[in-house]
């Protein structure tokens, strides 16, 4: 970098050198040859003869005032070359940018015209050119994206440079073929704006997109200012041709607007005073736009009444023509404004329109999820934004997302509320990568968000009975997939199990019977063993009893059934503690003295949920004590089934063992079918809390 660096420092320093040659040489030209007939060395007719003499101006004179143009247009692009060298000699986009600017500086007037048959001026002007086309190839990282960039940009020198070199020979396009010069022209212009924006819409950061946007609004101004001078020049070449005046005018308005571009290129190298560019941008365009019709209107206005009144009196017709002007300026000012910021930033100016908008579009008939749909697309295209979508929560957890658009890495959040309840979030990915949404923007969004609540929640309902639909529908579907399984179990055992064992306990008792008088021991072991097959038969009856429904709720009711099935859980788990010497595991209940009368499906329910928490509480919690608790909320016609532990938590259960049948999605599912709720919680001084409600009402509600 090092050498580099030096190599452009010769060259600026020989390019500086060249231009202070030239000084001298173009005044003398201008003065001695070109102020008086045409020359090779300066494109500006000179004046008719005689014009100077009786303007009282001499040919030093006037080669002087030109001088003073090109001068000061080659300082300005030298100074800001020489500042990007100062500031940014250590890397390569700023010593392409210091040898780029220098040798514009250098070679763009016809100040060194005099000099340019010289070749040490032809191949500073050769490597200010390479120098250009690798800046914009290479700006504003510094790296050529994509990859095959660099070799366009090589392509591109090749085809131009021997030309720069060879000036006039076959080398030179411009030379051979005009046709060739504008063909390679066009090319080379439209790489650079693609390059820009392959990389303004896929790579650059916010920072890149401020310089960028810097840099084209720079050009832009300049390349308006070149080509509109030079149309007025081409529409009234005679008039000023024949007006030195003119043509001196046109040539500073030339040359002032070229010196847009160093200045704020300067800025975006030197990364300096880089503020939102967007409303500069937005007032230029509206002026630019708002001048060029005030004028058209004026001359048309003075043209069109000058022939309609043909009348001399150029004042008269001036003031009509400006009265026009004046009654036109504000409604076309405000209706031009209204069309660039609708070009620029959409609708953010008029959110009535847009709710208008939105609202027609609803009156159509359309599915919730095509409603919300409508109702982001319409936001995000009002505000040119290129995503947006809205999620919901439910439990917690992200329940549904419906979105629009490209997706996009970043998203700003805004929530939706609705009489006060948040019913969801609406996201929207800014314009670009790393920028935000401006205040503007904030402020047309706000009236938008407060009027899409009542339509995100009316939508939000009907996804979410939707939702209980399909869960209802599936919940019976199991419902009768549990029944009927249940009934083929009961048959398979009544069929295949019992209804043989039963007519076997009838044979052998008819065998007994036979044998009574003529072998007595033979009947006695047939009984025997008679007796202990009915024992066994009665033992399945009764599980299968069982399972329907736990005897011990007959028996016990609710509330004994728990402290029996407390009993039996803690007596072999105390035996195991006091072998091994650890602390013993205390059951506590709180129960109230008398429950009300339940359903049973309720006290089923009920019963299950609490055996399932107490099972896991010994066999995973490790815990030292345990608490049961009923609660019975009359108010809202809830029993409250609660279990609490002081043990190790969730974390060291196996996955098998969260998800499996008899775990803890059997109490969620008990309780959810009942109508009720569930919900399993970490204490934050460590343990579990489950926690079950279910409605007591429950035959009353079936009935009404």
């Amino acid at each position: 970098m090092k050498i580099m660096r030096m190599a452009v420092f010769i060259l600026c320093l020989a390019t500086l050198l060249l231009f202070l040659a030239s000084i001298p040489a173009f005044y003398t030209e201008v003065s001695e040859h070109c102020a008086r007939q045409v020359c090779a060395a300066y494109y500006v007719l000179p004046p008719a003869d005689g014009w100077l003499e009786a303007n009282h101006v001499s040919a030093e004179q006037y080669a002087f005032s030109y001088e003073v143009i090109y001068i000061l247009f080659g300082f300005v692009f030298i100074l800001v070359g020489a500042t990007i060298f100062y500031k940014k000699s250590n890397e390569l986009l700023g010593l392409l940018g210091a040898l780029m600017f220098f040798s514009l500086g250098c070679t763009f007037t016809p100040i060194a015209f005099a000099i340019s048959e010289l070749h040490p001026f032809r191949i500073l002007e050769s490597i200010g050119f390479t120098a250009l086309i690798f800046f914009f190839f290479l700006f504003p990282s510094g790296r050529f994206v994509p990859k095959w960039s660099l070799y366009v940009a090589i392509v591109l020198c090749v085809l131009r440079v021997p030309g720069f070199l060879a000036p006039g020979t076959m080398w030179d396009m411009q030379h051979s073929a005009q046709i060739l010069g504008f063909v390679w022209l066009v090319i080379w212009a439209s790489s650079i704006i693609a390059i820009l924006w392959y990389r303004y819409r896929n790579e650059m950061g916010p920072l890149e997109r401020q310089q960028t946007k810097w840099v084209v609004y720079g050009i832009s101004l300049a390349l308006i200012g070149l080509v509109g001078l030079t149309v007025i020049y081409l529409l009234w070449q005679t008039d000023v041709d024949n007006d030195p005046y003119l043509t001196y005018a046109l040539e500073w308005g030339i040359h002032l607007s070229m010196m847009i571009m160093p200045v704020t290129m300067l800025m975006a190298i030197l990364r300096r005073k880089l503020w939102d560019i967007d409303p500069l941008v937005n007032r230029t365009l509206v002026y630019a736009i708002l001048s060029i019709c005030v004028i058209s209107v004026y001359v048309v206005s003075v043209w069109y009444i000058g022939k309609l009144l043909r009348s001399q009196h150029h004042l008269f017709v001036s003031l009509v023509a400006t009265g026009i002007v004046a009654v036109m300026f504000a409604p076309v000012k405000e209706r031009l404004q209204r069309w660039v910021n609708r070009l620029m930033y959409g609708e953010q100016d008029n959110p009535l329109s847009v709710l208008t908008k939105l609202g027609k579009k609803l009156e159509e008939p359309l599915p919730p999820e095509e409603v919300l749909t409508v109702v982001i697309r319409t936001i995000r295209e009002a505000l040119r934004l290129p995503y947006g979508y809205v999620a919901f929560a439910q439990h917690g957890e992200v329940w549904m997302t419906i979105q629009d658009g490209k997706p996009q890495a970043e998203c700003v959040e805004h929530s939706i509320i609705h009489q006060g309840e948040v019913v969801g979030s609406l996201y929207l990915a800014p314009r670009g990568t790393g920028e935000t949404l401006t205040p503007s923007d904030q402020s047309f969004l706000e009236p938008l968000i407060r009027q899409a609540g009542a339509i995100v929640k009316g939508v939000k309902v009907s996804l979410e009975l939707k939702q209980l639909a399909a869960d209802l529908q599936e919940s019976r579907e199991r419902l009768i997939i549990a029944r009927e399984e249940e009934r083929r179990r009961l048959r398979s055992n009544l069929h295949d199990d019992l209804a043989p064992r039963l007519a076997s306990l009838a044979l052998t008792a008819a065998a007994a019977e036979e044998l009574l008088v003529t072998d007595a021991q033979a009947t006695r072991t047939i009984l025997t063993d008679l007796r202990t097959t009915i024992r066994s038969t009665v033992a399945e009856i009764r599980s299968m009893v069982h399972n329907l429904r736990p005897p011990a709720l007959d028996e016990l009711g609710l509330i004994g059934a728990i402290e029996e099935r407390i009993k039996d859980a803690q007596a072999p788990v105390r035996s195991a503690q006091e072998w091994a010497g650890m602390p013993k595991l205390q059951f506590q209940l709180a129960v109230p003295t008398a429950l009300p009368a339940l359903p049973a499906a309720v006290e089923v329910a009920a019963y299950r949920i609490i055996t399932e928490a107490i099972v896991n509480v010994v066999r995973h919690a490790k815990a030292n004590m345990c608490r049961v608790s009923l609660i019975v909320d009359e108010p809202s016609g809830m029993l409250k089934l609660q279990v609490e532990d002081d043990g190790v938590g969730l974390e060291t259960m196996t996955k098998k063992e969260r998800i499996g049948g008899i775990g803890l999605p059997s109490m969620r599912e008990r309780a959810e079918e009942l109508g009720g709720t569930y919900s399993i919680e970490r204490i934050s001084t460590g343990g579990v809390r489950i926690t079950a409600r279910l409605p007591m009402n429950l035959e009353k509600e079936e009935k009404g």
